[in-house]
């Protein structure tokens, strides 16, 4: 099932981590062809959200997975990347 991974550097409110992880979600279903589109929605929409460790981040952010980068309206400094969207179908 896919994996979105969090920041383990980055200090998020529960809130502001669930709009993280919404627009990973997004950015995942939006590299995805129709077929694997259509098999993530007929599984139900499988999904984690996990720290990721910290020596794994760095292979995340530099991996081409569809990554989040804040704007720095609130929480988070501009650019700073928060989340990984990690789905199978993508690697």
């Amino acid at each position: 099932a896919p994996v979105l991974w969090l920041n383990p550097d980055l200090d998020m409110s529960a809130g502001k981590a669930m709009a993280q992880a919404g627009h990973a979600a997004q950015l995942a279903w939006w590299e995805l062809t129709d077929e694997d589109r259509g098999a993530w929605r007929d599984a139900g929409f499988p999904l984690s959200v996990r720290p990721a460790a910290p020596s794994h981040w760095t292979t995340l952010v530099t991996s081409g997975l569809p990554l989040v980068r804040d704007a720095g309206f609130t929480e988070i400094a501009p650019g700073s990347s928060t989340v990984v969207a990690d789905h199978p179908a993508l690697r």
